[in-house]
């Protein structure tokens, strides 16, 4: 490579680069447009001659500085040369052309934890996820200074962070030290800036690293169009900012930040996985074998002993339904959530584990340390911006596009778990905070895990009296799992399966042939998220007629069930999940229509939910996740309730005994049992209030 080049020489190189530009300078030169930015592709500047388009990854603003004069004009010897842009647009003070440079080579990616000094003041790109966003500030680029002697008002350009006296007056030609200048803001010249910290996908770290982090400096037109958590590809300088003076010194350290020329938002969701031709050949062949649902579930924590179900519904909610759009704006989530309730050491903690890293994109986060901000954004104070209130990107923002693990939901404060319910329905988390109102995207599918509220099950007793997980929350899940460790038939085998994986790992961890290992994913790790990627971006299902049929049938059947029973078996809620969970399960055949066997699927795995979950005396009932309360337990506390109302008098002050509440209850058929249930319900719900000890009074409204 040619080491240097003279600015004659780099001129005549822009000059040349700029010849095919020639309808971009006439939209700059216009008085009409208000677009002035000029861009040049790199590879335009290689082809023009490639030892100068390396020279100007090296020396980069050596050869903007070329560029401009070929804009602007220049000056050289006794000569004059004009430039490209008119006379009218240099006339027009607030006229600045900005050049954007952008590339789609990978030989100048760089990933942000192996940028080092020798990247100084070099030209390169990086990928990443928007973490934080400053608000748009104006910063002076012209700052108008008016002489103390002459009076004379004259504007002179500024670089740097703080504004800088002129050396010397424009006009009569005396310096600051001969007289003052006084800045005179109004008349001053300004352009928009922005900062905005990326950090590294979440889908490229390896065990508890942390995510590496950039600051990136923002100019006009790129400013104001960053989110939190877009994913995006950025050109630009990267430099180096001494830090603040001490009382001792200098300081010898700089603070390193990328200065954006071009930036590019992902237009995939899995940009990082690349797919070659023998990827998508092997995947066709996976999505005709008979076997694949099977061999699927096969490679989902292998490790961990059966779960077959539990594992069968992660599959499907790793393939997804189908997101819909509709012209009025509105739209149906395609993602469905998950949510594992299960007694401690039934490797729950495992499975998200194993799912967070076979998922394309995905974020793991524990309940157990983490806050509402943290889950969904929150209002920073950010030095880099002086102080100012930032948006800083949480878990469901991150994880749009991919999953989010949540583990240990259990442990969240209810106040901190509320911050869920909009990331899970509507998929869009809106932020009111310090004066910053902003609307961020979360469509991620979310996979949950949480204990009993007493550390086990009690099969006897209502699912909802065995968790404190909000029953707002509860019904936003898909489906709900509960996995119960019981002695039992089973011990044999898991006692076999569990010493097979320590075997396997031993076999490992010796160095012995990794033939010999008994516990083997049916499909390896990357080829699982190729299969996944492959699926998402080309299977887009339609419902069949008789698959149609076949929802609809279960469906009206189930709330037929519920006008017999006198309680509410299935909800539209349910139906539209049955339709995601079909979708996914065609799409694991890459096929482009739902047939009866996927719709038979996904009705197995909802009969499982409705049956563990939401059984009551033997009577499957939806209201316990939908509201926290049985049909039963609801038509109840009214009887209750209008028991206690006839037993009080309040003229005289009489309350109503425990006693006579349940003498009156058992004349309607109403249990001892369900009585004192009914009266926590009332309780809580603030209708009745125990007076004393044994004695109720219903509260007035």
């Amino acid at each position: 490579m040619r080491e240097s080049f003279r600015d004659d020489e780099l001129r005549s190189l822009w000059s040349t680069v700029l010849e095919s530009h020639t309808a971009d300078m006439f939209r700059i030169n216009s008085k009409d447009s208000k677009d002035k930015v000029l861009p040049i592709n790199y590879e335009e500047m290689d082809k023009v001659n490639t030892d100068f388009a390396l020279n100007f990854l090296k020396y980069p603003e050596d050869h903007l500085v070329r560029l401009k004069e070929v804009l602007y004009g220049w000056e050289e010897g006794n000569s004059t040369h004009e430039g490209l842009l008119s006379d009218d647009f240099k006339t027009e003070k607030k006229n600045r052309v900005r050049i954007s440079i952008s590339s789609k080579l990978p030989d100048i990616k760089r990933d942000i934890r192996e940028l080092r000094s020798e990247d100084l003041n070099t030209f390169l790109q990086v990928d990443g996820v928007v973490k934080r966003v400053s608000e748009v500030v104006p910063t002076v680029v012209s700052a108008a200074f008016q002489c103390g002697y002459c009076r004379e008002v004259h504007l002179y350009p500024q670089s740097g962070s703080r504004i800088l006296d002129p050396p010397r007056c424009n006009h009569c030609g005396k310096t600051k030290e001969e007289t003052k200048f006084r800045f005179i803001a109004e008349k001053s010249l300004y352009y928009d800036t922005q900062l905005i910290t990326i950090e590294e996908k979440p889908e490229f770290l390896k065990g508890a690293a942390q995510p590496a982090k950039l600051v990136v400096h923002l100019e006009e037109e790129l400013c104001g169009k960053n989110n939190p958590g877009d994913r995006v590809s950025i050109n630009g300088i990267f430099k180096g900012k001494q830090k603040v003076q001490s009382a001792q010194g200098a300081s010898r350290q700089f603070d390193v930040f990328l200065e954006a020329m071009f930036i590019e938002r992902e237009s995939s969701e899995y940009e990082e996985v690349t797919l070659e031709d023998e990827d998508i050949a092997a995947i066709k062949r996976a999505a005709r074998d008979p076997e694949i649902y099977s061999k699927l579930v096969g490679s989902v924590a292998p490790a961990v002993f059966g779960n077959e179900m539990v594992k069968e519904a992660i599959i499907l909610q790793l393939f997804g339904g189908e997101r819909k759009a509709f012209p009025d704006g509105t739209y149906i989530r395609g993602d469905a959530h998950v949510l594992l309730l299960g007694d401690p050491g039934v490797a729950k903690s495992q499975i998200l584990t194993y799912v967070a890293n076979i998922a394309p994109k995905a974020v793991y986060t524990s309940g157990k340390g983490s806050s509402a901000a943290g889950l969904t954004a929150a209002a920073v104070k950010d030095e880099l911006s002086e102080g100012r209130w930032t948006l800083e990107a949480g878990t469901l923002v991150l994880a749009d596009g991919g999953l989010a693990a949540v583990d240990e939901l259990d442990k969240m404060n209810r106040e901190d778990s509320g911050a869920m319910h909009q990331a899970m329905e509507q998929q869009t988390i809106s932020i009111s905070k310090a004066g910053i109102n902003a609307t961020l995207m979360s469509r991620c599918a979310v996979l949950a895990a949480a204990n009993p509220k007493y550390g086990r099950f009690e099969e006897d007793e209502p699912f909802t009296s065995q968790t404190d997980l909000p029953i707002t929350l509860l019904s936003r899940f898909d489906l709900i799992f509960m996995i119960v460790d019981r002695p039992g038939k089973m011990d044999d085998k898991m006692a076999d399966y569990i010493l097979k994986v320590h075997k396997s790992g031993e076999t490992i961890a010796s160095g012995r042939s990794v033939e010999k290992v008994q516990i083997f994913p049916t499909f390896e790790r990357d080829f699982l998220k190729k299969y996944i990627v492959y699926a998402r971006k080309n299977s887009f299902p339609i419902m069949s007629p008789k698959a149609e049929e076949k929802i609809k049938k279960f469906y009206v059947e189930k709330r037929a069930t519920s006008v017999k029973q006198g309680s509410v078996t299935i909800t539209p809620r349910q139906l539209e999940a049955l339709i995601r969970l079909s979708e996914a399960s065609a799409r694991v055949r890459l096929s482009d229509r739902v047939e009866v066997d996927d719709v038979e699927r996904a009705t197995r795995l909802m009969e499982a939910f409705l049956n563990q979950a939401t059984v009551i005396n033997g009577i499957q009932d939806i209201d316990v996740i939908m509201s926290g309360y049985s049909s039963k337990d609801r038509k109840g506390a009214f009887s209750i309730l209008e028991i206690i109302k006839q037993l009080q008098d309040t003229s005289t002050g009489r309350r109503a005994s425990l006693r006579e509440i349940r003498e009156e209850a058992k004349k309607h058929g109403i249990e001892e049992r369900q009585v004192d249930r009914e009266l926590k319900i009332l309780n809580d719900k603030g209708e009745v209030i125990e007076v004393v000890t044994g004695f109720y009074r219903a509260l007035e409204k």
